[in-house]
């Protein structure tokens, strides 16, 4: 009986892995855009291209130690199968795919698990494979959902275990999670707080929880260790240290405070759960906060749901060990958040999956009820997957049409005697950078001699780099690097063409400056572009958008 069990078991989640599967590659072809929201993908799979073809000589990288080697095997093993060969960032959209699939699976087996209902295990998959950046971050490139598939797998582990921990369990849990946050270095702070305090409040002796944490803490020591001692001598290799604090994102734009970050949390938790849109900057934020507000009470909700459908069982250690992993790791890493990038699908995908368990111990509790209570709760299981499929699909088509607008710049703008002045964040740039030449911004330097110049290829000024770069510089500097750069392309015989940016009143500046807690430079470069040079419209492509001619005043 216990051999069919298993065997039954086995196949309940090979048919949730392959279903999930079914679904984020099927959206995958059906979307044919894996650059939504985010372009980070892209610069990704670039990165990833020397390992992909010549890993022995290919370069590690820090903050994602072990992403880079594992995806490009993993786009290797497509090529060879003849999958997209030649194309990885497409291919890691279908990777992300697996790892989703895979996240699917832990979460159905932990449902499973803790309510033994299949009904509710099946359900909470499907409402976790709907969550808006789950869903969003299964069918794109960027590079987080392998890490996440693994913390989340150990989170699960700590939630089922830790309410009687044992230190072979804290070493699996250990192992599991610093694989995780190895592909992705900052995953490990979110989690690593709320494993110790779930360990610090075990019911067992106080001495034995000591012992435990300590456990964990030789766990990540070691496994972090093995995999340093793994790569010592290759490109780019660091030691156990480096590793363990690289700094991503520190002393950038990327980190401070201020009252904008709360406008972009409120536009991450939203879009978590429900895309509505309003990401990336304050001001979109606040012109999609009524729905995001809506999204956010609804999470509320099922919060509230279930803490009072559990209250009676609010002493039960395992409950107790769920509530503090999950919930610990939201509160830290919302903590953690608003100092760096509360809007971006990444960040949060990792510190928001209490909603989906929430949700699994609430159909838990309540699927053994009247059938009109079971068939509302398996339709609000299916809503969040039903609307953000919906959301997503008007991007339908992305990749197809940014390929056509950079033809038709190519052919309107002639590159070698063109400079580009962008904002920063145009998805545009990312297929300039990628098809043109993988050339970065000017950032100060203007590297380039007299016009025409065929390399590089695509030469551009951002103006966000100066808030992204150099935290430190006062809007004076800031916009006398602008003038330079600009004067240089000028003087140097270059067309100089801006994007949409140009027409951007100061108060959009500051807004959008405001999510690189740069708000209080939007005078001085409004200043500059507007007093210094004038600008009139050449160019209109329904994808790239309008660009306009800059020439002195």
């Amino acid at each position: 009986m216990r051999s069919f069990a298993a065997l039954r078991a086995t196949g309940e989640l090979a048919v949730v892995f392959a279903l999930s599967l079914l679904l984020f590659c099927g959206l995958i072809v059906l979307l044919q855009n894996v650059h939504i929201i985010t372009s980070n993908g892209m610069y990704k799979s670039i990165q990833a291209e020397p390992w992909i073809a010549d890993p022995g000589r290919a370069r590690l990288d820090p903050s994602n130690y072990l992403y880079f080697p594992l995806y490009g095997v993993l786009a290797a093993a497509l090529d060879a199968l003849g999958i997209l060969r030649g194309v990885p960032w497409k291919q890691f959209a279908c990777l992300n795919a697996l790892w989703a699939s895979l996240a699917n699976v832990f979460v159905y087996a932990f449902v499973h698990r803790v309510t033994g209902s299949v009904r509710a295990a099946a359900l909470t998959a499907c409402f976790h494979a709907g969550t808006g950046f789950v869903l969003l971050l299964a069918v794109i490139s960027e590079d987080i959902m392998p890490g996440y598939a693994l913390v989340l797998g150990a989170m699960l582990l700590a939630g089922l275990w830790f309410d009687r921990p044992t230190h072979a369990r804290v070493v699996l849990a250990g192992a599991v999670f610093t694989l995780g946050w190895l592909i992705e270095w900052r995953l490990l702070f979110p989690t690593l707080p709320a494993l110790v305090l779930a360990l610090a409040v075990a019911s067992v002796p106080f001495k034995r929880r000591l012992a435990l944490i300590g456990t964990l803490v030789v766990v990540i020591l070691a496994v972090s260790g093995i995999v340093q001692l793994a790569w010592e001598g290759h490109n780019g290799a660091v030691g156990l240290h480096d590793i363990l604090w690289t700094g991503k994102g520190v002393a950038t734009g990327w980190a401070g405070l201020s009252w904008d970050k709360a406008w972009m949390m409120l536009s991450g938790i939203g879009n978590y759960f429900l895309i509505v849109g309003g990401w990336v900057d304050p001001l979109s934020a606040k012109r999609a906060a009524v729905p995001l507000i809506v999204s956010v009470l609804l999470q509320v909700a099922i919060f509230v749901a279930c803490a009072a459908v559990l209250w009676p069982r609010r002493r039960d250690a395992r409950l107790r060990a769920i509530a503090v992993v999950f919930l610990g790791t939201l509160g830290a890493g919302q903590v953690l958040n608003v100092y760096s990038q509360p809007q971006d699908p990444q960040m949060q995908i990792n510190v928001m999956p209490w909603l989906t368990v929430a949700w699994g111990l609430l159909l838990g509790a309540l699927l053994a009820g009247p059938r009109a209570m079971v068939v509302g709760l398996a339709v609000l299981s299916l809503a969040p997957l039903a609307w953000n499929v919906s959301q997503l699909a008007r991007h339908r088509g992305g990749d197809a049409a940014a390929l056509t607008a950079i033809a038709a710049l190519e052919k309107r703008f002639p590159p070698q005697s063109t400079v580009f002045v962008y904002w920063g964040f145009e998805p545009i740039t990312m297929w300039q950078y990628a098809l043109w030449s993988r050339t970065w911004d000017w950032d100060g330097a203007a590297p380039v001699g007299p016009a025409p110049q065929a390399d590089p290829t695509f030469k551009w000024i951002a103006i966000d780099a100066g808030a992204i770069r150099h935290p430190d510089w006062t809007p004076e500097q800031n916009a006398e690097a602008l003038r330079r750069d600009i004067d240089h392309a000028l003087d140097k015989g270059y067309r100089v063409v801006a994007s949409d940016v140009w027409t951007w009143s100061e108060g959009e500046l500051a807004g959008q400056l405001g999510g690189l807690s740069a708000a209080n430079r939007a005078p001085a470069i409004h200043a500059l572009l507007h007093g210094r040079y004038t600008a009139r419209e050449v160019f209109r492509e329904p994808t790239a958008g309008t660009y306009y001619e800059v020439t002195r005043r």
